[in-house]
Order: structure tokens, then sequence, then C-alpha cells
């Protein structure tokens, strides 16, 4: 006789899935995306930087907001099992990191007394703005997954190139901040901050790569 537990499992994969995670998903990664787009604003006018931070940390808060309905509709989600659902509650967090960590970036930039965007800052940010819309044109293929498998496979080769691209990049800056001597002791402050900010860019990179493993996992388990 078969077990409550398997009798269970097998309903749950007849049962009709719900959709709204797509919805949401879309949303979240339409956060990330205006997030890296603020960011990159700034090498236009970065007199607006202090202001940019704020904008940027409502859209955290935003984000976070999403992440919460999605946990909360999870706990209600009797169409998925345990695994499937951890699935979503590590994609949804991970799209959050991203934007945590831009938001960490400009809350660093409006601490310093800098008149114009850092170098590092300008070689980032076309990463961080090709990754995450690389990203949220992935999430719309998880509305189709069986026809864009195809295109979804694409996106995270893509996004992990990208990550590739931003190493370099890390690489140039970390040897450029750990030994270039300090003239003046009054900057070491500002090379510490320097420092800091270039992990959080590298790191943002990181968390993208981390979300295009996840959208993989979604592709090779055929779906969420």
């Amino acid at each position: 006789m078969a077990s409550f537990g398997s009798i269970l499992y097998k309903a749950q994969i007849f049962l009709p899935r719900e959709k709204k995670f797509f919805d949401l998903f879309d949303t979240l990664a339409g956060k990330v995306v205006n997030a890296a787009e603020l960011l990159e604003s700034l090498e236009n006018d970065y007199s607006r930087v202090v202001k940019i931070s704020h904008e940027i940390k409502q859209t955290e808060e935003e984000a976070d907001s999403i992440v919460h309905r999605i946990l909360d509709d999870l706990v209600y989600d009797h169409t998925r099992v345990t695994e499937e659902k951890g699935d979503i509650r590590y994609f949804a967090h991970n799209l959050d990191n991203v934007i945590d960590d831009i938001e960490k970036v400009a809350a660093r930039l409006a601490f310093t007394s800098n008149k114009i965007i850092p170098e590092p800052v300008k070689e980032f940010s076309p990463i961080i703005i090709k990754a995450t819309r690389e990203i949220k044109t992935a999430v719309g293929c998880l509305r189709n997954l069986k026809k864009e498998e195809k295109n979804l496979e694409a996106y995270c080769i893509e996004i992990n190139r990208l990550e590739n691209e931003a190493d370099v990049i890390n690489r140039k800056w970390l040897k450029e901040l750990m030994t270039t001597p300090v003239k003046d002791p009054n900057d070491v402050l500002k090379r510490l901050l320097s420092r800091e900010i270039v992990d959080i860019l590298e790191d943002t990179v990181d968390q993208c790569e981390d979300v295009a493993d996840i959208l993989d996992t979604f592709r090779i388990k055929g779906g969420i």
C-alpha cells in the first residue's frame, strides 16, 4: 500500500501550478534593473549621488516587499513540494541580494567627497547593467520554458561571461589599490573606502551569476 506521503506527492504533481510567481519574479527583476540604471546614471551627474542613493534605497525596500510577498505565498502554495519551494525562496533572495549590493555601493558613494564618479564604478556599472538586463529577459523565459529553454541557457552563459569580465576589472583595481603608495596620509581612509566599493561591485556581479545558476537549475529541472 502506498504511503500517505507518496500519494500526496503524486497529487501535487497533477495540481495546476500557481502562476503568480512569474509576475512577482518579473517585477522583482525589474527592480534589479532599475537599481542598476540608477547607479549608472551617476556618471552623467555625480552631484546627485545623495538623491540617487535615496532612490536606490527606496527601490531596495520595494524589492524586499516583493520578496516577502513571495515567501508568504509559498506558505499557502500546495502545488509544489518542499524542494521546489526552497528553489523559489533561494531565487528570490538572490535576486534581492543584487539590489542590496547596488544599494550598498550607492550608500558608500554618498559618504565620499568626490566630485566625479570613481573610475571603478564607471567600469563595473556597464557590466552590472548588462547582467541585470540579461536576468530580466531570462526571467521572462520561465513562463514558457519548453519553448524558451535554449534562450534561457544562452542568457545564463552570457551572465557567466560578464562575471568573468568583472573578475578581470576587480583584479586590476585590487592591484592598483593595494600596491600604489598613498602620498597623503589623509587619503588612507579614501583608499579603504575605494577598496570596499570595489569589493561590493565585484560581489554584485557574483550575485548576478548566482541568479543565473539558479535559473539554469530551473532549466534543467524543466520549470518551477
